[in-house]
């Protein structure tokens, strides 16, 4: 790890900010481009063709989130980058004493509450993938339906939001390494950086190279895969925030110790 006073500052909170643009964008951006009223539409020409209001009232909920799931599951990776992030810099800025009494409590709080919150979006992103391969393939009507929810895919919104959220984490990379190049020998923070890309830029690909009606399932597909993945790393954070406690305890188990017997 750097040394505090080897840091430059302005480039860490730049880099900072852009994690936290790109979480913002990858939950709520697309209310700026306007997929209201596409989802709207959508709604509309399924009670069209007959499916109950309920059901294509409950396809376009969240309307003003990004289109599809993939790009909003990002975020459960994304966000868990500036975690690591914000902890990094915390450890650069108080007194190392102090960091390594709360980092591993901060770090197993966050990362069960991570899981857990992994775990249930995961569980319903299933359920949701299967309603839509099962209304595909129940030809004839609920292949009608589930075209008139899920078969037109907003490609062109997905792919400005994800063009948007690739700029924001190579200035974030350029911003990480010009604060403090030592920050490339953290192996987990490049490895969860490196994961990040690689899985946004398969989403990309999904959404440009699937045909129209699938693009949806393909969506939905890989926004089961990026949370489980993300699941995969708060659990990683959760066990290796255990020995941390543990070292935390006995180092204050040692110093009550020693701050006893000087006072015997």
């Amino acid at each position: 790890m750097p040394a505090a006073g080897d840091l430059r500052r302005p480039f860490f909170v730049v880099a900072v900010l852009m994690v936290v643009l790109i979480v913002l964008a990858e939950v709520g951006l697309s209310f700026w481009l306007g997929n209201n009223g596409a989802a709207g539409s959508a709604a509309d020409g399924a009670m069209d063709l007959g499916v109950p209001p309920g059901v294509a009232a409950a396809s376009t909920e969240g309307s003003s989130e990004p289109p599809g799931a993939g790009i909003g599951f990002l975020a459960l990776l994304d966000g868990l980058l500036l975690f690591t992030l914000l902890m990094l810099g915390l450890s650069l800025i108080v007194p190392l004493r102090t960091y390594g009494r709360v980092q591993g409590v901060v770090t197993l709080i966050v990362s069960l509450l991570w899981l857990l919150m992994c775990v249930l979006l995961v569980l319903l992103a299933v359920v949701k993938l299967l309603l839509m391969i099962g209304l595909f393939v129940a030809a004839p009507f609920g292949t009608l339906a589930y075209l008139a929810i899920w078969g037109g895919f907003p490609t062109g919104a997905a792919a400005a939001v994800l063009a948007l959220i690739l700029v924001l984490k190579v200035v974030f990379g350029v911003s990480l390494v010009l604060s403090q190049p030592r920050f490339l020998r953290v192996k987990g923070l490049v490895i969860l950086v490196a994961v990040s890309v690689v899985l946004q830029l398969v989403l990309g690909l999904i959404h440009g190279f699937l045909p129209g009606p699938v693009v949806a399932i393909g969506d939905q597909f890989w926004a089961i895969v990026i949370g489980i993945v993300a699941l995969i790393w708060a659990l990683t954070m959760l066990i290796g925030s255990i020995p941390a406690i543990v070292n935390a305890i006995r180092v204050s188990g040692s110093v009550t110790d020693q701050a006893s017997a000087a006072g015997q």
